[in-house]
């Protein structure tokens, strides 16, 4: 709710955005004349953090993932390899033969067009409907974009045939098992070896900047209204001097915008001032782009979720190793409590953690209510239910929610992460540039401390200037260990 219009203000002062800062603007903006000066401030609220700054996720679980969640590299550019599944289906790429609706009837042979070459006599290959196993006998023979096989069912019965549907484009194939001769064979079967994929990436680069001037840093002091932060303890501070509260904002909005762009970046390379490139890195929404995305509407349900969460895991990985984040806001966390809320509510159970009496003197009241924020699922599923502010920001996200209308439709999106690891390195890093992060001011007449008496100065400028900057990316090693549920009103 906007407090614009409240009659209870006497007075409101204006605020102001951009990297230049001076008296006019603070006259203009918060008065000019209160005359007391809290000292020693510079830590306190550089110390501060405000709500946003303590949700910097990826950051967070960067760090708290061990010594492997920050890597710094030598270039912007960097470069992985990945490698492909040990086995690759053949797919059937035209019908051939389509007047032929009895296929391998009493043991004749009939062919076949895939889009592989890898099979030969005597390969044994399974359609998708695996009673009938059929055996390579010639090819391949390359043709108009596919390649031909003779086959023959592998079966004494001769009433057998193989049904069309098998047959249809598109339908996969697979090699299960090679048949020889008892004696004196000299055939041998095939196998296949994994593709390697080269990914390149890049990383981004940020910096914030703040001018001051001579008079702005005598007036700072001196201004007719409070600040009032939130430190690291959780405590609200009070400061009155505006820079330092200044200089604290612009390294906070740095760290800021790299979170953001960890999350909504999308990559791109443009020419920037002086003709040197700008580079932004890919966000994980765009690298989850080849990993599992679904849409959905209505209520979020345990069926949904564990079919999603196998289409992920299912023949990939043990039982043991299903761990996974689903990063989310306020309405995809009530939606996770309520779908399994709702599945609790079958089970006839004595619980202690929603019914409980409330301590101390209150002990001969009842309290009621708990809220579910993690889920064991069939098969080793295990998802743990982690809030990331950015997707409840109106900042952000500007597109609200049809039935919520004050809350971002953002809020209802679940993010699948694996902070797992591979190889002992984690598969989401923070990636920076060795040796690009630096922060400072470049004095004129003046620096943060004050004027410059009978020292040396950066320029004949009556004031100064400070910065911060550096590099920052999200790797991502494999993206189909992750995905989105996207809730979206009009799938």
């Amino acid at each position: 709710m906007s407090l614009t219009g409240s009659q209870f203000i006497i007075k409101r002062w204006n605020g102001f955005g951009g990297n230049f800062i001076d008296s006019q603007y603070l006259g203009a903006s918060y008065d000019a004349g209160k005359p007391h000066v809290f000292q020693n401030t510079l830590m306190r609220v550089f110390s501060s953090k405000n709500k946003f700054f303590h949700g910097k996720f990826l950051s967070g679980m960067a760090g708290v993932s061990g010594s492997g969640g920050i890597k710094e590299i030598e270039s912007e550019i960097y470069r992985w390899t990945l490698q492909g599944a040990d086995v690759v289906s053949a797919r059937i790429v035209e019908t051939i033969d389509a007047a032929n609706t009895t296929p391998g009837l009493n043991g004749d042979q009939f062919r076949i067009k895939l889009d592989l070459d890898y099979y030969e006599a005597p390969d044994v290959i399974l359609p998708e409907d695996n009673d009938y196993p059929i055996q390579i006998l010639t090819g391949p023979q390359e043709e108009g974009g596919g390649y031909i096989y003779t086959c023959q069912l592998e079966t004494d019965d001769h009433t057998a045939f193989l049904p069309v549907t098998n047959i249809e484009v598109g339908r996969e194939f697979d090699k299960s098992w090679t048949t020889i001769a008892s004696e004196y064979n000299d055939e041998g079967g095939t196998q296949q070896y994994p593709a390697s994929f080269k990914l390149e990436s890049q990383v981004g680069a940020f910096a914030q900047k703040l001018t001051v001037t001579d008079k702005a840093w005598r007036k700072q002091g001196m201004l007719d209204v409070e600040f009032m932060y939130e430190n690291a303890a959780g405590q609200d501070v009070k400061v009155n001097k505006f820079l330092p509260m200044a200089e604290a904002k612009m390294h906070d909005e740095l760290m800021q915008s790299m979170e953001v762009q960890y999350w909504l970046g999308k990559r791109s390379t443009k020419q920037g001032p002086n003709k040197y490139w700008k580079k932004t890195g890919p966000g994980l929404r765009q690298q989850l782009q080849d990993g599992f995305i679904e849409y959905y509407n209505g209520a979020l349900t345990t069926t949904r979720v564990k079919d999603y969460l196998l289409d992920i895991f299912f023949a990939r990985t043990d039982e043991d190793s299903r761990d996974i984040v689903a990063v989310t806001g306020t309405l995809g966390s009530l939606m996770f409590h309520d779908m399994l809320a709702a599945e609790a509510s079958s089970f006839l159970t004595v619980d202690t953690n929603f019914v409980a009496r409330q301590p101390g003197k209150a002990k001969r009241l009842l309290s009621f209510g708990a809220q579910f924020t993690h889920y064991q699922g069939p098969e080793g599923i295990s998802v743990t239910l982690v809030k990331n502010p950015l997707y409840d920001s109106r900042r952000y996200s500007k597109r609200m929610h049809p039935v919520y209308t004050e809350i971002p439709i953002d809020s209802a999106r679940m993010t699948f992460l694996d902070f797992g690891t591979s190889n002992g390195e984690n598969n989401i890093q923070i990636l920076r540039v060795k040796d690009s992060f630096s922060f400072g001011y470049i004095p004129g007449t003046h620096t943060p401390s004050g004027p410059i008496k009978g020292g040396v100065g950066g320029a004949f400028k009556a004031g100064y200037d400070m910065w911060t900057q550096g590099t920052g990316g999200i790797w991502m090693k494999d993206a189909t260990r992750g995905g989105e549920l996207i809730f979206d009103s009009e799938f």
